[in-house]
């Protein structure tokens, strides 16, 4: 992993950008208010409360684009200071919202989700990572609040599924027909973080989870209650 000086965060913050010719600068600016003055028409001269009011302007574009500049700056040095503060995650337990988890060693990973209520039945169907659907689970009733089901790793057909990347989809209702809301997590220890998008993201079980969904995190050893 590369770590940005802060020496480094602010030369990259003040790179000449290219412009845009399509967009009127401060220089453009100031060019017609010269342009102006040389050309005026002596017998008709501008009022000088219309040049004061032009020259404010001016002064008000360039506070702004150098205010601009300075929270382009700051955005680059928070962002490098966020990823280094993630490295803290590895090795930790993190619990976050999505439905990714994966089958290590012929070892599927828990599949936890939240049901809003108590549900009379639930259902679990799981699909590889092309969206391909592998196979389904009948997990009964099941009470209100923070579930974990495990899997045997076969598909429909009784055939052990390979190792990779697999999500769930989860259906709980009642006997009266009525649906019950659910939320799908994924957890696990976390290995890396991944920044190559732009956006930090966990790697967990072979996942990349981004770190805006993460709602709990453990020490190693801790995971969600059934």
């Amino acid at each position: 992993m590369t770590v940005m000086s802060v020496s480094d965060v602010y030369s990259q913050a003040n790179t000449p950008k290219t412009q845009d010719n399509g967009v009127l600068g401060k220089d453009d600016f100031l060019t017609l208010l010269v342009a102006q003055l040389q050309h005026q028409d002596p017998l008709s001269p501008a009022e000088s409360t219309e040049f004061t009011a032009q020259l404010a302007q001016f002064s008000s574009l360039e506070q702004l684009q150098n205010i601009d500049a300075t929270l382009n700056g700051f955005e680059v040095y928070q962002s490098t200071l966020n990823n280094i503060q993630s490295t803290g995650f590895i090795g930790k337990t993190v619990t976050a919202t999505g439905s990714m988890f994966g089958v290590n060693g012929g070892n599927p990973d828990p599949i936890r989700f939240d049901l809003s209520n108590d549900a009379d039945s639930v259902y679990i169907q799981i699909y590889d990572n092309y969206g391909g659907f592998v196979a389904d689970i009948q997990a009964g009733g099941r009470q209100v609040g923070e579930q974990q089901v495990a899997w045997d790793g076969r598909d429909s057909n009784g055939t052990a599924v390979a190792d990779g990347t697999y999500s769930f989809t989860v259906m709980a209702m009642n006997t009266d027909g009525s649906i019950v809301s659910s939320t799908s997590y994924t957890n696990g220890v976390v290995t890396g973080i991944d920044y190559k998008t732009g956006a930090t993201k966990l790697l967990i079980n072979d996942c990349e989870v981004p770190i805006s969904s993460v709602i709990r995190i453990e020490e190693t050893g801790n995971g969600v209650n059934s």
